[in-house]
């Protein structure tokens, strides 16, 4: 009795169903409406990159997000060295923009460059041009 119990525990009631399918079913697609399909299902062709790509995209990453941590660790140890209230806050606003910039460099080029040479070469360069130089070298 109780090794009958134990049986019952490990089916379901829909095992002997013939429509039950297991397993992941993928979506037939014809070419005459395959643009129609994929727009239904969703899916977007993206372009495969090599697994190297992607850790270089990383490190680019990691390095935009430091660089956004020394413009800032630059600005709120500073304080604003002008006089009067509009060159006060132009001098913040640089500041915050400074802080923004290696993130903005970094999404632009993300979003707005396609292919992949052209990707790396402005990341590369937003790398060099956006370095916190006083940050960096103090002085």
């Amino acid at each position: 009795m109780a090794k009958e119990a134990d049986d019952a525990a490990l089916t379901w009631s829909g095992d002997n169903d013939p429509t039950h399918v297991s397993g992941k079913v993928l979506p037939t697609v014809t070419a005459s409406n395959s643009k129609s399909k994929d727009a239904a299902v969703g899916q977007i062709e993206k372009p495969n990159l090599h697994p190297l790509l992607l850790v270089f995209f990383g490190v680019i990453a990691g390095i935009y997000l430091l660089y956004a941590v020394g413009w800032g660790v630059d600005a709120f140890t500073h304080s604003v060295p002008v006089a009067g209230v509009f060159s006060a806050i132009m001098y913040q606003l640089g500041e915050f923009l400074a802080i923004a910039s290696p993130l903005l460099w970094a999404l632009a080029g993300w979003v707005l460059l396609k292919q992949i040479p052209t990707r790396l070469l402005w990341l590369l360069v937003g790398v060099i041009l956006l370095a916190p130089w006083p940050f960096i070298l103090p002085g």
